[in-house]
């Protein structure tokens, strides 16, 4: 299995300042990897290191063959003006504009790829209701659809239950699983909720003291680890 990104003696930060150091990891084509650890931690950071919105302070990171991959990215609370009086059809379809040329109407294909991200994520039959009506869980499918919708590489998940009620956090997860084996992309999720995290991942980023430690969900999330950060064990499942 290829890697698609690989991280090197990384510190990351702001303005030269270091929060987490000595980060060495692969991510591997096609892996499922969560990124865990509390709020505050340096998990939004990381990622955000990682997409290169901001710089590593040192070490290097490389992207594939040398090129940076196309991330779609899934945002942890909506950033969408619901003063607009956008369709979900018309959300998802804003996930094509990268790929139009400037001052271009949105074409046949386009507009039929749409389809099949509202179709994938379960929501074709809602794609002219508007955004701002649907349920959390309805607006976190169409978040996701966006994101399929940029073709992407690399899925980022950023907290994708946060804020949504129990039932839709399992049927989010569920969607989440199936994507993954459907489309065979390499995806991060980002998470602090420990229940979140499926037993069947590749990899798991726990960030905790200030340390990054990689390892698969039975390495890192034993009842006897998640004991001693305070978490209860009937909570993973």
């Amino acid at each position: 299995m290829d890697h698609c990104i690989t991280l090197k003696d990384v510190a990351i930060g702001y303005n030269g300042h270091s929060i987490l150091t000595d980060i060495s990891f692969c991510l591997k084509v096609g892996e499922f990897t969560v990124l865990f650890g509390p709020n505050g931690c340096g998990k939004t950071t990381l990622f955000k290191t990682i997409l290169r919105i901001i710089p590593p302070i040192r070490g290097t990171i490389v992207y594939g063959e040398g090129y940076y991959p196309r991330f779609g990215y899934v945002p942890q609370r909506q950033m969408l003006d619901e003063i607009y009086p956008f369709t979900a059809e018309e959300v998802v379809l804003m996930g094509t504009f990268g790929q139009a040329k400037p001052f271009c109407f949105t074409t046949n294909t386009n507009r039929v790829w749409v389809e099949q991200c509202l179709q994938d994520v379960g929501m074709l039959e809602l794609k002219k209701e508007l955004f701002s009506e649907l349920s959390g869980g309805q607006k976190q499918r169409i978040l996701i659809a966006r994101a399929l919708a940029t073709k992407p590489e690399i899925l980022v998940l950023d907290e994708p239950i946060t804020g949504v009620d129990i039932l839709a956090q399992k049927m989010i997860m569920e969607l989440i699983t199936l994507l993954h084996r459907k489309h065979k992309l390499t995806f991060i999720m980002v998470t602090h909720e420990i229940h979140s995290i499926p037993k069947w991942i590749d990899k798991i980023i726990w960030i905790n003291d200030n340390k990054v430690l990689i390892g698969n969900s039975i390495e890192l999330l034993s009842p006897l680890i998640t004991d001693e950060i305070s978490f209860q064990g009937t909570l993973w499942h």
